[in-house]
């Protein structure tokens, strides 16, 4: 009963979807992000709780630098990192911190929608896949018609995802994104993959003038005593697209990005192993851990 004629035509025909779904429990909305799936030959489901506040980004125990992300005309911010790493809650509190801050058009084009904002300063117009527009191809279409200053366009899953977003960069857009990868420097080979190798080239030229930074985050479990502090914090990697990084990505010397992160400290770049160290010297996570 909970699955749309839609997901249940996707779900009967693929063995799983996508769906948000909310469910009012003492009066309040709880908002759930649910995978229907089959297994064994039986119906399966995992469904994630998202949070209806959007903490800020000290509330996230986030690096200041994440202010400078969103201040950006146009080009293209990317959060890298595994399922459940935070990515769609760092995203959630840049584009909130905009809508407090500036005065923009924000889209998101999600599937499904997770964090539901509150418009402040901003104009913000949600577009869910599947109940708004048929696709993403299509949503994209129409986002150039819609005006937006900033786009936050999901996942990039597929060549012709990040192809659209990056168009939409080009196009005088600031577009945030969501992809699947272990650290900042290997986003660069992860986005490649998803093209021909005829195309990379191109692709290189493009990221050199559209990229304006990669953040990798991972969570970890903090040893902060019950109440007295988060149960976990971000452990946060950032490559913001200095004209070193740019020139590296360009000549396709990506093995030499860690080092040109180290020397980029004074710009806000930051390794994994920074962050640890930071957290480490706080008492928030332990040595084991770490």
């Amino acid at each position: 009963p909970m699955i749309s004629e839609r997901d249940r035509k996707i779900y009967n025909e693929t063995g799983g979807c996508d769906f948000s779904y909310v469910v009012v429990h003492e009066g309040e909305p709880w908002r759930f992000r649910v995978n229907m799936l089959m297994q064994m030959g039986n119906p399966g489901m995992v469904s994630r709780k998202v949070e209806r506040s959007i903490p800020n980004f000290e509330g996230l125990f986030l690096p200041p630098i994440m202010e400078q992300l969103c201040k950006f005309d146009q080009g293209m911010v990317l959060l890298a990192g595994v399922t459940g790493s935070g990515k769609s809650t760092t995203i959630a509190s840049m584009l909130d911190w905009v809508n407090h801050n500036m005065r923009k058009h924000i889209l998101t084009i999600e599937d499904p929608i997770e964090f539901v904002y509150t418009p402040e300063k901003c104009l913000i117009n949600q577009r869910e896949v599947g109940i708004d527009v048929s696709d993403f191809k299509t949503a994209m279409k129409h986002a150039v018609r819609e005006d937006p200053d900033i786009m936050l366009v999901g996942e990039m899953r597929d060549m012709e995802t990040f192809e659209t977003a990056m168009h939409a960069a080009e196009t005088g857009h600031l577009v945030f994104g969501t992809i699947h990868a272990s650290s900042a420097p290997s986003t660069v080979g992860r986005i490649l993959d998803l093209f021909p190798t005829a195309m990379h080239k191109a692709l290189r030229g493009s990221m050199d003038f559209n990229m304006r930074a990669i953040v990798a985050q991972k969570l970890l479990k903090t040893i902060c005593e019950d109440g007295k502090g988060p149960g976990r914090v971000p452990i946060v990697e950032i490559m913001t697209f200095n004209p070193t990084v740019r020139k590296l990505i360009l000549e396709g010397e990506d093995e030499k990005l860690p080092a040109a992160m180290r020397i980029g400290k004074e710009e806000g770049m930051q390794r994994f192993n920074e962050s640890l160290y930071d957290f480490l010297q706080k008492d928030m996570i332990s040595r084991s851990a770490a």
